[in-house]
């Protein structure tokens, strides 16, 4: 029988904040309470934003940068160890990144005596355009060296999403056996009715009949989305782009559609809160996916349990949570736009990836994600 533990996770993204990270992390905490444990969440302070009960939560004092506004990051443990974390009895420190919050976690874990345990999951080495005003080769040095140092030198034991991922850290100097993968588990989504899709095609604008290419995540520069811009040429004439998500890109990105008069078949819904999303799968046609620095791609998991057949850029983790050529096709940036319109134009074959994106023995539960997670913070306590 598993002993009880108390889990610190400690992560920069956090609810309101929707993406990866902070999907992985709620995720997470429920499943470690449905399981008898006891988790706390380590968050940086959102303005304006009270949590809820069903998780015990912990803000730190944030600042929020001038280039990513959305996301605030909590203060440096140099500034002293805030309030939120005095007097935390903790049995795990689990970190999701190992800058800011993860600086904190391995402060504590070291004052409690305890394991550190992390779970890489970013390409980091894809985000130095946002450190300024350092020269890109300075940030990609410095950037190694940390990785390695915390995940080689301070870390226990250390998580990541997919295969690709744990080669990157190998590359870096990380030692492979300290690394275990284990995916994001995906909740099951709830059915939808045909009036909530009637209402998303009225909100967003889509003409009954018209195929809906979706893409939900951040809009930023890593995330490639000039490449769907690219595509659009290849796609039929009343094919529309609806792009769910905010971020820094958001405006340029609605510039660009403007210059390029695409206008018109493009849609930016902006933020979607993620209990809103359901109806938004359940009414596109084809998911498409033109990022090369995910680590797992978590959204394709959910696009494909509503039947949503995905287009796949051959980079990063993601590929590894798709069949290519059965409920996916993975494809080289460019080719994104063609691959799209060869499912659009053949209807039987849309169908049949369509029931096999449903039927995919690759969407990892959050049972089964918890239960390895659990299996390696035991692991990390006996080493």
């Amino acid at each position: 029988m598993t002993t009880t533990m108390r889990v610190g996770l400690f992560t920069e993204s956090y609810e309101p904040v929707i993406n990866g990270v902070s999907t992985s992390v709620k995720t997470l905490a429920l499943e470690l309470i449905a399981d008898g444990h006891e988790p706390v969440v380590l968050a940086p302070r959102y303005p304006g934003y009270a949590d809820s009960n069903e998780i015990t939560v912990r803000r730190l004092p944030s600042w929020v940068s001038p280039w990513n506004p959305e996301n605030p990051f909590a203060h440096s443990p140099l500034l002293g160890q805030p309030m939120a974390l005095r007097n935390l009895p903790l049995d795990v420190v689990h970190t999701q990144q190992p800058f800011g919050m993860g600086m904190h976690g391995r402060r504590l874990a070291r004052q409690l005596g305890v394991p550190l345990v992390s779970t890489f999951h970013t390409l980091y080495h894809e985000y130095t355009h946002y450190v300024r005003p350092l020269p890109p080769a300075l940030s990609h040095w410095w950037l190694s060296r940390h990785l390695r140092l915390y995940y080689e030198g301070d870390c226990t034991r250390v998580i990541v999403p997919s295969r690709a991922t744990g080669e990157i850290l190998v590359r870096l100097g990380v030692s492979e056996n300290k690394i275990s993968v284990v995916p994001t588990g995906i909740p099951p989504l709830r059915p939808v009715l045909p009036a909530e899709c009637a209402a998303v095609r009225e909100r967003y604008r889509l003409p009954e009949g018209a195929p809906v290419l979706l893409y939900v995540g951040r809009l930023a520069k890593e995330k490639n989305i000039e490449a769907l811009f690219d595509g659009q040429a290849h796609w039929p004439d009343d094919a529309i782009l609806l792009l769910v998500g905010g971020g820094p890109a958001l405006e340029e990105l609605k510039s660009k559609a403007e210059s390029r008069q695409l206008a018109h078949r493009v849609r930016f819904a902006g933020f979607v809160p993620r209990m809103d999303l359901p109806p938004i799968f359940a009414t596109a046609t084809l998911f498409v996916f033109p990022s090369l620095t995910d680590t797992q791609g978590v959204v394709l998991s959910e696009a494909q349990s509503y039947g949503l057949p995905c287009i796949v850029a051959n980079g990063g983790g993601a590929p590894e949570f798709v069949r290519d050529g059965i409920d996916a096709l993975v494809v080289a940036p460019e080719q994104i736009g063609p691959a799209a319109a060869s499912l659009l134009t053949d209807p039987s074959r849309l169908q049949a990836f369509s029931c096999a994106a449903r039927q995919s023995p690759l969407h990892p539960t959050p049972a089964e994600m918890a239960r390895q997670i659990v299996a390696v913070y035991e692991a990390a306590r006996n080493d």
